[in-house]
This record gives C-alpha cells, sequence and structure tokens, in this order.
C-alpha cells in the first residue's frame, strides 16, 4: 500500500473514531438499567452536554425526574424510589447525576427522593404516550465557583 493512501486511511478512521467517540457522553457517566418491571432507565446529566442530551431523550420515556436545589442548581447523590400504586418497588437507585429518565408502564405510581436527610414524594399519574415531568427541589448548600472579578 502506498504512503498517501494510508495516511488518508489512517485519516479517515481517526476523524470516524472522534465522531462516534463524541455523540455519546463520557464511560460511566450515563447509567442505563431495567427496573423491576424490566422496563428501561437512563440516569444522568452532568454538565451541559449530557444535559442536553438527557432533555432530548426524555421524549422517548414516561417519566423524567430532576433534582435540583432550591438555587436552581442541579444536584447529583440523590436517592430516588418509585413505587407502583400496589406498593411494589419498582426502582430503588442512587443517582450519581441530576436527571432520571424511566419508561414507566401506565398507572399511578409513589415517587420518592431523599437528598442530605431531606425526603420529598409526588404521586405521578403515568398515561400512553403523555410523558410526566417531576421536579424535586431541595433546601441545601450548593458549591459555588467563587468569582474571579478582579478588583479594580
Amino acid at each position: 500500500m502506498n504512503e498517501t493512501l494510508a495516511r488518508k486511511l489512517l485519516g479517515f478512521g481517526t476523524v470516524a473514531a472522534m465522531a462516534v467517540a463524541s455523540s455519546f457522553p463520557a464511560a460511566g457517566a450515563v447509567v442505563e438499567g431495567r427496573t423491576g418491571q424490566d422496563r428501561r432507565y437512563i440516569a444522568g446529566g452532568i454538565g451541559l452536554d449530557e444535559s442536553e442530551q438527557m432533555k432530548a431523550a426524555a421524549r422517548d420515556f414516561a417519566l423524567t425526574i430532576t433534582v435540583a436545589a432550591t438555587s436552581g442548581a442541579y444536584l447529583a447523590d440523590s436517592r430516588i424510589r418509585i413505587e407502583d400504586a400496589r406498593g411494589q418497588l419498582v426502582l430503588d437507585r442512587q443517582l450519581d447525576a441530576p436527571y432520571l429518565l424511566v419508561d414507566l408502564a401506565p398507572g399511578t405510581y409513589k415517587v420518592e427522593a431523599t437528598l442530605q436527610g431531606q425526603r420529598e414524594t409526588r404521586s405521578v399519574d403515568i398515561a400512553a404516550k403523555a410523558p410526566a415531568k417531576i421536579a424535586f427541589s431541595f433546601d441545601v448548600l450548593v458549591d459555588r465557583v467563587p468569582d474571579r472579578t478582579p478588583i479594580k
């Protein structure tokens, strides 16, 4: 194989690999799994790119759960517990991200979020082809990046 063709193939392979890698979040950033009803869920949303991917994927899930501080900052490290109308556990998951997308069967569910000893509970009705959203808001201190504005 001549050197020019080899360079072109190597360049094409590098570009293709970069395109594939950039279309997916970093390894381990988004967590996928199955509920107790064997339905799909995805947890993620760390950083702007991943947050936008989660928002776009939400249309394919029956329930979107968001966890934030009362200040509006998104939060990780909450625990989400979902039970169906019969009290059967559907999902119990520690989140390392602010978004949880869950494909639930139509019905009524109790959703509980716990963060730093605070607990909030909501009831949600899931209807076919009508996605539902729950936003949990906790009164917690959020790390802030200090203002680096120079003093004049």
